[in-house]
């Protein structure tokens, strides 16, 4: 008898050390599973020169580890900054992809219309596109070489509807200010042709 209850007693300290181990290793791993931040992520796409809302956005919390301070925490405030590039869905926000409007290009949502053939199969809405500019030769004139009027602009919509059936098909690009009387110039004589920017 006297031989069990040693046995138990010296049970006993291994118990309370094991179940105190539990504890403390679950807390540790609670601890550090939390480690993170509340970052901003984009909820829809945005193309550059976008000015940034509040519908734009929204904080996530996340674990970033030592890339963190890369990325635009919660004590930024970017409703009015301006979009650098092309943002995607759920993508967190880097420093490097807003700016303060201020320093920003200013882009113009610009209208055009092309024909359905001369629109690249598979394209969607905040890619880069190409715009080039061709010259259909007539009566035995001499040819003249496609031009690339701008590149990797980010196409903003289109009409799927009328891509299907071969005809015109109107699409708007972001166009940074100063490109806009280019673009516009070329659409008076030949035809412009839209071509994904990277495949």
């Amino acid at each position: 008898m006297t031989h069990k209850q040693k046995a138990r007693s010296s049970r006993l300290p291994l118990a309370i050390t094991l179940i105190i181990a539990a504890f403390l290793s679950t807390f540790l791993i609670a601890t550090f599973s939390n480690k993170g931040g509340d970052y901003w992520v984009v909820n829809s796409s945005i193309s550059p020169g976008h000015t940034i809302s509040a519908s734009d956005l929204s904080l996530v919390h996340v674990n970033l580890s030592s890339t963190s301070d890369s990325y635009m925490n919660k004590s930024v405030e970017p409703i009015g900054m301006v979009a650098t590039r092309q943002l995607h869905i759920n993508q967190v926000i880097a420093k490097s992809d807003l700016t303060n409007a201020s320093n920003a290009m200013s882009t113009s949502a610009v209208p055009i219309s092309v024909r359905g053939v001369d629109l690249a199969t598979g394209l969607v809405v905040g890619e880069g596109v190409d715009i080039y500019w061709v010259l259909d030769t007539q009566n035995g004139d001499e040819p003249v070489d496609p031009i690339l009027i701008l590149g990797g602009v980010t196409l903003l919509s289109f009409d799927k509807a009328g891509s299907n059936f071969g005809s015109d098909v109107g699409i708007t690009l972001a166009v940074e200010e100063t490109q806009v009387l280019r673009l516009l110039s070329a659409t008076s004589m030949g035809r412009l042709v839209v071509v994904r920017s990277h495949v």
